[in-house]
């Protein structure tokens, strides 16, 4: 009887995992961030604006401006992004690079994927 009920938990949370991440979207390579935010609003996904989180962006800075799921942009280098999104209880993260056309380079789960 234990037996059973640990495999059936076993294969509840591998349905609860691979459901959720069922759900996080996928982009092709060196997509631009514009047509992957698009893409989001049309499949439902919702900006999540976290005004506390300490990244302030600085105006003229093309990289977030109008885009409230900017979490934060690095100073330097590759001008690296990070954009969160949220649907039915799961955050993602998107990441970019570049500055003037970024464009997507992997999509993280933030919380609610496990």
């Amino acid at each position: 009887m234990k037996a059973l009920f640990a495999t059936t938990i076993v294969l509840v949370t591998l349905s609860l995992c691979s459901s959720a991440l069922a759900q996080l979207p996928s982009f092709a390579k060196d997509e631009p961030y514009a047509q992957a935010r698009k893409a989001l609003l049309r499949k439902g996904w919702k900006t999540v604006h976290e005004p506390e989180g300490g990244f302030v962006c600085q105006k003229g800075d093309p990289r977030c401006e109008g885009r409230p799921e900017t979490v934060s942009c690095a100073g330097t280098g590759l001008a690296n992004c990070i954009f969160r999104w949220k649907r039915k209880g799961v955050v993602i993260d998107v990441n970019t690079v570049g500055v003037t056309k970024p464009v997507v380079t992997d999509v993280v789960c933030h919380s609610g994927c496990s």
